[in-house]
């Protein structure tokens, strides 16, 4: 039997783009650090930027992952939400571009989806929202995936819940006005990417090049991008 889905939800880190999470953690967090060097609580900032990302995975979906985080980081340093907004933004827009030589493009990520793209799919960049829009599209730009017509990317400002919970996924479903087959979810991280299952969507888990493994029974599918483009009939 052919299968032919009609969304493809693809994760980012790991998945589009590579680069050490560690190494990329650490770094970013001594760089944004630096945007409130001139407060006493500064060397405070990286812990709570933690905090703040883990009330946004534990998110219940009654306020963005934005207002969450914002909330959360305001009760600690006493600033204004849109103070803090602000210099997070500034520091997207500047400085968070050092951390580029810490990633690197996916071989052959660009390809398929430029060919799914040509054989009728749409696209959807269902990343973990624990970082602003902007930061989205540059780590999408490092990979030499931008310029393509996403039809929705999650991120802090429209995402009311994270993964691996299944609102994340639901909610994707609603943007869409999808159902859960019409869907497929592409990622490497079994536990976060394949949660999608629990409401219908069947997951792709995707590995680095390794083959004949075995299928978990709680994944659709197991296999890299080749698998994947036979998968959808794009080989």
């Amino acid at each position: 039997m052919q299968i032919k889905f009609k969304y493809l939800l693809f994760d980012l880190d790991g998945t589009l783009i590579h680069f050490d999470v560690k190494t990329f953690i650490a770094e970013y967090l001594r760089l944004i650090q630096s945007y409130f060097s001139r407060y006493s609580f500064a060397t405070s900032v990286p812990e709570w930027i933690m905090e703040g990302t883990e009330q946004m995975l534990n998110n219940e979906g009654t306020m963005t992952n934005k207002e969450k985080f914002l909330s959360a980081f305001q009760q600690k340093t006493g600033l204004s939400e849109q103070e803090i907004w602000a210099k997070f933004l500034h520091f997207y827009q500047s400085d968070y571009n050092r951390l580029k030589s810490i990633t690197r493009p996916v071989p052959g990520a660009r390809k398929i989806l430029e060919r799914a793209l040509s054989a009728g799919y749409k696209l959807v960049i269902a990343t973990q929202p624990v970082f602003p829009q902007i930061a989205i599209l540059k780590r999408l730009a490092w990979a030499g995936l931008d310029h393509l017509p996403y039809i929705l990317i999650t991120h802090i400002e429209n995402m009311y819940a994270s993964k691996p919970y299944p609102q994340y996924f639901e909610q994707i479903l609603s943007i869409l006005g999808a159902m859960g087959e019409e869907c497929l979810m592409i990622g490497n991280d079994q536990e976060m990417d394949t949660a999608c299952e629990k409401v219908g969507i069947p997951a792709f888990f995707l590995t680095s090049g390794m083959r004949n493994l075995p299928l978990p029974a709680e994944i659709s599918y197991v296999g890299d991008f080749t698998d994947l483009s036979k998968l959808l009939l794009l080989a």
